[in-house]
């Protein structure tokens, strides 16, 4: 069969993609941190900011999206492998919409602040960015221990 195995060539190109844009997705939370730690105070740090906001909703909010959207279509074509009903799928799909939610409505208006000029918005982005980090951690998890 060549859909419907975790062996088949179908899923492990969808388990590439899932991947690639889990990559995607999650590389701001790791390196624009430690951009804005070397910049602060610099001049510059305004437009990478706003450079920083930019990308975030064109490339790396939408990269989310593939991630669940990809990740609802490894479990259908997995023939029962893994199913929607275990536990730790449900509870992936669970923290895959709350770090969606923190990004579309946490990180994203406060670094258009933080691109605007509002300095306080920092401390949000900060902490927007550390809860996604933690989350993703625990999809991490959920996804290489694949508990109950």
């Amino acid at each position: 069969m060549l859909i419907g195995r975790v062996d088949s060539g179908v899923y492990q190109l969808l388990l590439i993609l899932h991947i690639v844009a889990v990559i995607v997705a999650f590389a701001p939370t790791v390196a624009h941190p430690m951009l804005r730690n070397r910049l602060r105070g610099d001049p510059a740090a305004g437009g990478l900011g706003a450079a920083m906001g930019a990308a975030n909703r064109t490339v790396y909010l939408p990269a989310l999206v593939v991630v669940g959207v990809v990740g609802f279509g490894l479990v259908a074509v997995s023939d029962g492998a893994y199913a929607f009903s275990k536990p730790w799928v449900g509870a992936a799909i669970l923290l895959w919409l709350i770090i969606a939610a923190v990004v579309g409505a946490v990180i994203l208006p406060a670094e258009r602040l933080l691109a605007g000029g509002d300095a306080s918005a920092e401390r949000t982005v900060r902490a927007g960015g550390g809860a996604v980090s933690l989350l993703l951690l625990v999809v991490l998890f959920l996804m290489v221990v694949k508990p109950g």
